[in-house]
């Protein structure tokens, strides 16, 4: 998520160190101001998860802060007179070397004074301290504000993905006949599976979209880990011709269900060098395999959206809801902070 503004800093106030059990309801407050109905049903059960965390007492709120839920350190505020009018979250990747920018979040009425900047460019000095070898982000591609300040910030482009959902209670796929060059994925299948997956996504996004190859490999410790969230995970794959795979696997779709408010998942992978036309199957199949929730939305993020994909999920009624642009700025080189106030 971003919300940002111009980049002299000529606002009140001070910058300081996020305080997760001061600070996480005023946060959540602002985030809720700044970019309201904008939030997709995922950020809007993000935002009632922090919300309930912020008002369920200390207890639960160290809990969330050391098992890492809380993705706030080492996160900055603007504040002033002691309201926090401004927000970055920043949290260590999954990739070492790394850190993400979750948000940035200014109040309506702060604009336009260089908050946003300000505290992005003392994101990057303070991750940078640590030891961080680069610092990434996602921005909407239709927030051009936003991407002007990155790209003056050092920011560059590694990769855009295409997020569509199907709405809840769209009802079952049009065909439920299952291909025959189809079967359900196993734990034997996961060395095919990340070949597949870093067929499709390029390298350098990988960290960005906190991609990481064991995603990929079934296993009872996955299945373990699932249950314990009270999720499930189902793959379905189509195994490869020799042009593409040397006989691996060239299609796969993963079905996710999620627990609480957040929407079910689907991901589709296809080799780019396929001949073998099963992007429709892979989609009924992925709504078939989540059909014990039919009142649950299915979200779907596509790093290489082909035509035939996009006609195949169109088909299914799911609907584009953003584009999103991946960005990271080396750390090699150190950037200026100039704050008045």
């Amino acid at each position: 998520m971003m919300d940002t503004d111009g980049e002299v800093p000529r606002a009140e106030g001070h910058i300081r160190s996020l305080d997760p059990f001061r600070d996480l309801s005023s946060v959540v407050d602002l985030m809720s101001t700044a970019f309201g109905e904008r939030l997709d049903p995922a950020g809007q059960a993000t935002l009632a998860r922090m919300r309930r965390f912020a008002h369920s007492g200390p207890l639960m709120q160290w809990a969330w802060v050391f098992l890492g839920r809380a993705a706030v350190a080492p996160g900055l505020v603007w504040v002033i007179d002691g309201r926090v009018v401004g927000n970055v979250s920043v949290r260590r990747a999954r990739s070492s070397g790394g850190y993400l920018i979750g948000n940035v979040v200014v109040h309506p009425s702060q604009r336009g004074q260089g908050i946003a900047s300000a505290l992005m460019k003392r994101a990057i000095r303070a991750v940078s301290r640590r030891g961080a070898r680069w610092v990434g982000l996602e921005v909407r591609a239709d927030n051009k504000v936003a991407q002007g300040l990155y790209d003056s910030l050092g920011f560059r482009e590694v990769g855009r993905t295409r997020h569509l959902m199907r709405e809840a209670g769209a009802g079952p796929p049009k065909d439920s006949a299952r291909s025959c060059l189809m079967r359900r994925g196993r734990r034997g299948d996961g060395d095919a599976l990340v070949q597949l997956m870093e067929a499709v996504i390029p390298e350098e996004q990988l960290p960005l979209l906190e991609v990481q190859r064991t995603d990929y490999r079934p296993s009872w410790r996955r299945r373990l880990e699932h249950w314990l969230r009270c999720e499930d995970e189902i793959w379905w794959v189509v195994p490869g011709d020799h042009a593409a795979a040397d006989d691996g696997i060239v299609a796969a779709v993963r079905a996710q269900h999620q627990r609480g408010a957040f929407p079910n998942r689907m991901e589709i992978l296809v080799h780019p060098a396929s001949r073998t036309d099963v992007e429709a199957d892979l989609v009924r199949q992925g709504i078939a395999s989540l059909r014990g929730s039919p009142r649950r939305p299915i979200q779907i993020a596509l790093p290489r959206a082909t035509d035939s994909l996009l006609a195949a999920l169109k088909e299914e009624s799911f609907q584009h809801l953003r584009t999103l642009i991946q960005m990271k700025r080396s750390l090699r080189h150190r950037i200026s902070v100039q704050i008045k106030g």
